[in-house]
């Protein structure tokens, strides 16, 4: 294995990609994709009190993502039986090239051209960027881990191209084990759920049911001009709304999720490491507040959370029933994505998981172009 030959197959497969008419389309497909999702997300989002940014920054890196897992995997799902089918491999592999040569040559190839999508979305993050409520360092990070991610992409595909006989095989496999780790991780976890779900006897700390029935509405009508004094007070009782001082700890029997069993399905997800990641910010120090939709910082605060599993006190009022400061402090108070947040992120384990299930799918399709070939499926042409 040496660097000229791996250079050698990228270069050879990045003419034979830029000879075909479609690439230019698909290009000019996908920069009007982006930039028409960028420009709906600002208008969307474009408010004077709130910051836009974070919420093109989400919308724009989900959408980059998920089309990547569309196009990316036909980029090596073809590439080694696509070659085989048409007898161009075999010559290929009578040369002085290696195995290793020809299978980090095609996939350095297809990562070539997944960032070249990626170098598209740039401008866009950019702009994001400077409209606030996201900052240069978590764009740098997403776009690191997103790098990383399309290479586990371009592997996963280059392995099932050199496992099955037709390209058509190959590419809906890959599609499949997509699918998987974007729906299914998530669906597992769902449904998982329910078999860690019991009912426990909880500390809770909220507003206790005896307060609800001291302040339900009167049986009177409140428009009636003939009420008494005490019907009114009764009336102006029930309106009023619930302060910190009426919250209490009180124990009650309810139903608990024990996620943190369960919590490693998620990191999984190729959605939930780049979410993960680089969450968008809740609040800038110039006051403004990012605008509502951001995906990714509610993925990223849910994941933590399910990490988390259920505390030993349920907060049922901070940031639920009550929205004051604390007592002699100016600042709001955190609600619970918030407080998610601050805890360690889960992206590490997922990047992991995906970097080494990435590393075999090259190890597997590097010994699966070994020559001498010792089995070939029926039908499968040597030249």
């Amino acid at each position: 294995m040496s660097w000229h030959g791996i250079k050698t197959i990228a270069a050879l497969e990045l003419r034979q990609r830029l000879r075909t008419s479609r690439w230019p389309i698909v290009f000019g497909i996908w920069v009007l994709l982006i930039a028409g999702i960028s420009f709906l997300s600002y208008w969307a989002t474009n408010d004077p009190d709130l910051q836009s940014g974070s919420a093109m920054y989400d919308i724009v890196v989900f959408f980059v993502l998920g089309l990547s897992m569309l196009i990316v995997p036909s980029l090596t799902a073809t590439s080694v039986n696509g070659d085989r089918e048409h007898g161009v491999l075999a010559t290929l592999q009578t040369t002085l090239l290696t195995e290793w040569d020809i299978a980090l040559g095609k996939l350095l190839s297809a990562w070539v051209v997944a960032l070249a999508f990626l170098a598209t979305a740039l401008p866009f993050l950019a702009w994001a960027w400077a409209e606030g409520g996201v900052s240069g360092g978590r764009i740098v990070l997403s776009l690191f881990v997103l790098v990383l991610v399309l290479a586990v992409v371009c592997a996963i595909g280059l392995m099932f191209s050199t496992l099955t006989a037709r390209p058509v095989s190959s590419a809906v496999l890959t599609y499949l084990t997509m699918g998987a780790l974007v729906f299914g991780t998530t669906i597992g976890f769902g449904l998982s759920a329910f078999l860690v779900t019991q009912q426990e006897t909880q500390q809770v700390y909220g507003i206790p049911d005896t307060w609800w029935e001291q302040h339900q509405p009167p049986a009177f009508d409140p428009a009636d001009p003939n009420l008494t004094p005490e019907q009114l007070e009764e009336i102006q009782k029930s309106q009023r709304q619930p302060t910190r001082a009426d919250c209490t700890t009180f124990t009650r029997t309810s139903t608990v999720a024990h996620t943190e069993r369960i919590w490693w399905m998620l990191p999984l997800n190729p959605f939930v490491v780049v979410a993960d990641a680089a969450p968008s910010e809740a609040r800038k120090d110039n006051g403004l507040y990012a605008s509502g939709f951001t995906p990714m910082r509610w993925i990223s605060a849910g994941v933590r959370a399910a990490r988390n599993g259920p505390s030993d006190v349920h907060d049922e009022c901070t940031g639920y029933i009550v929205n004051e400061p604390m007592q002699g402090s100016d600042e709001g108070v955190d609600d619970p994505l918030s407080k998610a947040l601050d805890t360690a992120p889960v992206w590490p384990y997922g990047l992991a998981f995906l970097l080494v299930a990435g590393a075999g799918a090259t190890v597997l399709a590097g010994r699966r172009l070994r020559t001498p070939i010792r089995r070939l499926p029926n039908g499968t042409r040597i030249a």
